[in-house]
Order: structure tokens, then C-alpha cells, then sequence
């Protein structure tokens, strides 16, 4: 569903949230019980590659938004 390994920092498209959510939504209807173990591992593997990007995206802004010169 959602692209494994993409490059770190590289912005988070909405439609890879929603494809997330939505594989998410899918493996929880099928419950954990009856879902293919390497499927939950990829979903796992996902989400964690998703939530990094988030995170670096995050932290690169950072230092950008203390420079700034408040404004009086």
C-alpha cells in the first residue's frame, strides 16, 4: 500500500496517510488473529517509514522557524 524505504525527509503525501488508514482499517476488520503475519509486517514496516518521514520533515523545519526575527 504505502511505499516502503522512500527517501528520509522527502514530504508525506495526504493520499500515503489515507492508503495507511486505509490498509489499517482493513488488517483491524480482518482482526489481528486472522491477518497474514508478514502482511502485518509490512504494515508495520510502513507505518514506521511513514512516521519517520513525518518526524525528519519535522525536525528539518525546526531550526528554520528559531531564526526568525520576531517581529515588534
Amino acid at each position: 500500500m504505502t511505499t516502503p524505504g522512500r527517501i528520509p525527509g522527502e514530504r508525506v503525501a495526504p493520499q500515503e496517510i489515507s492508503d495507511l488508514i486505509t490498509w489499517m482499517r482493513r488488517l483491524s476488520d480482518a482482526g489481528a488473529g486472522q491477518a497474514d503475519p508478514a502482511e502485518l509486517a509490512a504494515f508495520r514496516h510502513a507505518k514506521a517509514g511513514l512516521l519517520a518521514r513525518i518526524g525528519h520533515h519535522d525536525r528539518a523545519r525546526a531550526p528554520q522557524a528559531s531564526q526568525e526575527t520576531p517581529v515588534d
